[in-house]
């Protein structure tokens, strides 16, 4: 009876870690679906005419980055939104 339990135990733990990282990938991937959403574009990427990127106050304008030797161009042009200004902290009172 007892080669039976020891049998068994032995079986149970040979088994454990083929179950326990298939359950532990589920759950993976059940985490990972909602952070695999990716984040809306800003409007300012949406726009490829210099003059409409201007016209907004909150997207800047990159300039193409041009090869001096070569003439060709490295980097297209493209428009980007500004970064937010950091916060004033207030002084402190004395």
């Amino acid at each position: 009876m007892k080669k039976l339990h020891w049998a068994l135990g032995a079986l149970l733990l040979l088994s454990l870690p083929l179950v326990v990282p298939a359950a532990d990938a589920q759950t993976k991937a059940e985490t990972k679906a909602p952070a695999a959403k990716a984040k809306p574009k800003s409007a300012c990427n949406a726009k490829t005419d210099e003059a409409a990127c201007k016209a907004d106050a909150t997207c800047a304008w990159v300039a193409a980055l041009m090869d001096a030797k070569t003439g060709k161009q490295k980097r297209k042009a493209y428009c980007r939104s500004k970064p937010k200004p950091p916060a004033k902290k207030e002084p402190a009172k004395k």
